[in-house]
């Protein structure tokens, strides 16, 4: 689960550390005791080093959690965009594309068909392609997105 973006409503926001912002549900859920940790700091240092625990945590759940969903798209655009090290990057693209109303189903066969995806690093190519085309796919670098 990625932290959510800034447009939903309802989402209470925790401010960590120089504008770093992560939703209080992602925190709850992917760093509970982090966050603890954070809230019963008694210097701003102390702080300062929890939330970048807390980021460390953020991105390794980015890096680790490729969203199922997008498996059977990419599977349909090439054979091999799942496998290697940039599909978690794409996944975790495709998932912030998808939250700021991107059409992914529609979308992402029409980026991989605009040109042949090479047969080496066709995950980062085509996660090139969906930046150029959708901005809410790119991470936030101060907010973690997943």
């Amino acid at each position: 689960m990625s932290p959510p973006h800034r447009h939903n409503p309802g989402t209470r926001w925790v401010t960590l550390a120089e504008g770093i912002e992560f939703s209080q549900a992602w925190l709850d859920d992917r760093a509970p005791r982090l966050h603890r940790a954070w809230r019963r700091a008694r210097t701003e240092r102390q702080r300062r080093r929890y939330a970048a625990r807390i980021l460390r945590v953020a991105d390794q759940v980015e890096s680790e959690e490729p969203a199922d969903s997008w498996i059977e798209i990419a599977h349909q655009i090439h054979p091999q965009l799942t496998h290697g090290p940039d599909w978690a990057r794409l996944a975790a693209a495709l998932t912030r594309a998808d939250a700021a109303g991107f059409d992914v189903a529609a979308n992402l066969p029409r980026l991989a068909e605009s040109s042949p995806l090479p047969d080496r690093h066709p995950a980062r190519e085509l996660h090139w392609r969906l930046l150029a085309a959708c901005e809410g796919a790119a991470a936030d670098p101060l907010t973690p997105s997943g």
